[in-house]
Order: C-alpha cells, then sequence, then structure tokens
C-alpha cells in the first residue's frame, strides 16, 4: 500500500525532497515505516524524528493505511 511520506528541515534536506511516496505492507506501523527510512536514509537515525499520520503525532506502534500521510518531524529549537 502507498503512503505519503512529508519531510521537514533536517529530515528534508538528508531526503532531498519535500515529499516521498513509499509502498509498504498491509498492516504496517509506524516503526515499519521508520525502519525503512532509516535503512534508504540513515542519516536520519541521528535526528530523533517524531512521526505524524494525518497531522497528529502518532506512536511507533499505530498501524498505517493506504493513502495516509506521515510527517517526518525532526526536534525544532527556538528562542
Amino acid at each position: 500500500m502507498r503512503i505519503t511520506v512529508k519531510c521537514f528541515a533536517s529530515s528534508r534536506e538528508i531526503v532531498g525532497q519535500h515529499e516521498l511516496v513509499i509502498d509498504v505492507r498491509v498492516g504496517a506501523t509506524v516503526a515499519d515505516l521508520r525502519d525503512v527510512l532509516f535503512e534508504t536514509y540513515p542519516r536520519l537515525i541521528d535526528l530523533r524524528l517524531r512521526f505524524a499520520v494525518n497531522a497528529v503525532y502518532a506512536a511507533q506502534e499505530v498501524e498505517l493505511h493506504a493513502g495516509d500521510e506521515v510527517a517526518c518531524i525532526p526536534p525544532v529549537g527556538g528562542g
């Protein structure tokens, strides 16, 4: 099934684009998608990413569904 992955800030710099379309198996979780991303883009591992599914922060065990939009959100600093 196809998932759209949105990348922001430093994650976008590592991936080289703002949006990816990734095929994952039926029943895949956020953790499974994370593993695919880390395997494809190993520099993402150091970012301590958070993930949001359809604009809601999601735990690693959340199951994904076809057409979901997953955001890769790196830590944000401010001041």
